[in-house]
């Protein structure tokens, strides 16, 4: 993808959205204007001007790091001072984080650097964005990174590459997406002389305005919330057709019964579902207690808005920090406008000079990334919450007490499978008919893999924000853990993608069987016993129109039918699963319905 350009400038009325950092993450080119960085140019040299002329004590600028801040550092090493802090602190660990994490770690550096206080040089922000538009992305562990200065090693890899020349990169033709593990890095060098760069010197403060910060957390949260957003909409999609398939009631979802309890998020989940279930025929089949005979669905379907709208407001919680850290200045110190009663008061021959200029070098906590941790927990809860619901359907499918005449693990009606199936006349002998459905497993694995999947999302929710460990000899004594926790909000998706599809599949073969053997068990008190304390007839639905969904449904099982087939008979399903996780994190599915009409406009 490449697309339009993304505009990032000083101006602070200009927001970038989440769109946007999507959108650079997988290849859109960026553009700064040059009145951006003439007032870049503008502030570096006051404040090159005010450290100069002063002699002041300023951290980042001429005193060292850590415990070294009481060392004042002769001018001829400043350079050293910042090089040598972003090769000490590159000292990720693991496997290597998706390009497209890096890239939008890049953007959202650039963007935060271009607001004009960090003290830089207009050159550094020209790096970021020339490596972004030449496809060149630094390699960079994933794991190392506490987020509280910042997210100080992983920004030191991108730094490292991009402006020493150190390390290894990527280069990726702008605008493709190959998969990771086709990539082979590069030395930095090569990557930069490819695209006719050099190494960039760093100077005072430069190497410190690089790697305070926490974008690269932003990124992985960022990133997260968008899929999570696309896959809560499958969810929805996924709850709609369920509810159909199992003979589930739509009534839980009407609009005047979610009025008289307010909760946007869970009214525009429940509006949703209902619209998606308007229209079927098969709804319509059993809309008389006297047909089916329940009163109330269990909570898996009747509850669904209350379980999904929270996860809608969590996804859109995270949205909203990530957009307010993408335009916000974050690293440390940073620079304010001095006047005559700030903190440069007792400099009084310097009033005229300075006043009104961004030269007050003040020291705060802007890197810490507790709000990211936070919201990016939102985001595994939300995920942990929609993968039970739906392992929990699958549950019910599976179980021929409880799905509504669908029989045990869904299997295909009937001794053998249709004689339409059969790959020869004489496939199945006399002998064979009888034993055929005691051979066949059909879809109970499947179920157990969504069991396992959702056991293991689980197992990420560990809130590690809240377990913050010390760090720099207790100088850094509460740091927020963001990167661990985004990143596992990051890399839970594809699982969760999964479930859903897990899900999916259930459906689309249940649809399948009610078309086959359509019956709909009553348990209206008439004759027919078939368990002990419990009256049941097998109500024919006769009309081959009245066993459909409805249109938007019917599209849906077209899509995935094209990718798993109905189950007939035994096989693996392995592969064909994985394809409509697929389907379902890129988005498709969710395409699908919105071909079909407005459904998600109030999403957000």
């Amino acid at each position: 993808m490449a697309g339009p350009s993304i505009e990032i400038n000083h101006n602070r009325n200009r927001d970038v959205s989440l769109n946007d950092i999507v959108n650079v993450a997988r290849g859109a080119p960026v553009h700064v204007p040059e009145q951006t960085y003439s007032l870049l140019a503008d502030r570096r040299a006051h404040i090159e001007d005010y450290i100069r002329d002063t002699k002041q004590p300023a951290y980042g600028f001429n005193r060292g790091f850590g415990s070294n801040v009481r060392i004042d550092v002769d001018s001829k090493y400043l350079t050293d001072l910042q090089e040598n802090l972003i090769r000490s602190h590159a000292c990720c660990l693991g496997d290597w984080a998706h390009y497209e994490v890096i890239r939008a770690t890049m953007f959202l550096r650039a963007r935060s650097l271009s607001l004009g206080h960090s003290a830089v040089r207009p050159d550094i922000v020209r790096r970021l964005v020339d490596a972004l538009n030449g496809g060149i992305i630094p390699v960079v562990p994933s794991f190392g990174s506490v987020s509280a200065s910042g997210d100080l090693a992983p920004l030191s890899h991108i730094a490292l590459g991009l402006f020493l020349g150190e390390g290894e990169a990527f280069v990726i033709e702008p605008g493709s997406q190959p998969p990771l593990s086709q990539l082979k890095p590069m030395p930095a060098l090569q990557a930069l002389s490819q695209a006719g760069l050099k190494p960039l010197a760093l100077e005072m403060k430069e190497g410190l305005a690089l790697n305070n910060g926490v974008q690269y957390s932003t990124a992985l949260c960022a990133l997260a919330a968008e899929k999570l957003l696309v896959i809560l909409k499958t969810a929805v999609v996924a709850t709609a057709l369920s509810a159909l398939v199992m003979l589930g009631a739509d009534t839980p979802f009407r609009e005047d019964l979610h009025q008289l309890r307010k909760h946007r998020a869970t009214q525009v989940i429940a509006k949703c579902v209902f619209e998606l279930m308007k229209g079927s025929p098969l709804r319509e089949a059993h809309l008389n207690y006297d047909i089916d005979g329940e009163i109330q669905d269990p909570y898996n379907l009747r509850c669904a808005a209350q379980i999904l709208g929270p996860c809608l407001e969590l996804a859109r919680r995270a949205v909203h920090t990530v957009t307010n850290e993408a335009n916000s200045v974050t690293d440390n110190p940073i620079i304010l406008r001095a006047w005559r009663h700030s903190g440069i008061d007792h400099l009084d021959q310097y009033h005229g000079k300075y006043d009104g200029k961004y030269v007050e070098v003040v020291s705060g906590g802007h890197f810490h990334g507790m709000p990211i941790a936070v919201d990016a927990y939102g985001l595994i809860q939300a995920a942990s919450i929609i993968a039970r619901l739906s392992n929990m359907r699958c549950v019910r499918f599976v179980d021929a007490d409880r799905n509504k005449g669908l029989g045990a693990d869904l299997k295909w009606p009937g001794r053998v499978p249709p004689r339409e199936h059969w790959t020869k006349p004489d496939q199945y002998a006399p002998d064979e008919i009888e034993t055929h459905q005691a051979t066949q497993s059909a879809m109970m694995i499947p179920e157990y893999a969504s069991a396992s999947l959702t056991n293991w999302i689980w197992g990420q929710a560990m809130p590690n924000h809240l377990f913050s460990l010390s760090t720099d000899a207790g100088q850094e004594d509460h740091v927020s853990m963001a990167a661990n926790v985004a990143l596992k909000a990051y890399t839970i998706l594809p699982r969760l993608a999964e479930v859903v599809a897990i899900e999916l599949a259930f459906v689309y073969q249940a649809a399948a069987i009610r078309k086959y053997a359509p019956v709909i068990p009553s348990r209206a008190p008439k004759h027919n016993a078939t368990r002990a304390g419990e009256i049941v007839e097998w109500v024919q639905i006769k009309e081959p129109a009245k066993r459909n969904l409805n249109e938007v449904g019917e599209t849906v099982l077209e899509l995935i039918g094209r990718y798993f087939p109905t189950v007939t008979e035994d096989r693996s399903m392995a592969a064909q699963i994985s394809k409509l996780a697929e389907l379902v994190l890129d988005g498709q599915i969710v395409s699908a319905v919105e071909d079909k009409g407005d459904y998600f406009t109030d999403f957000g």
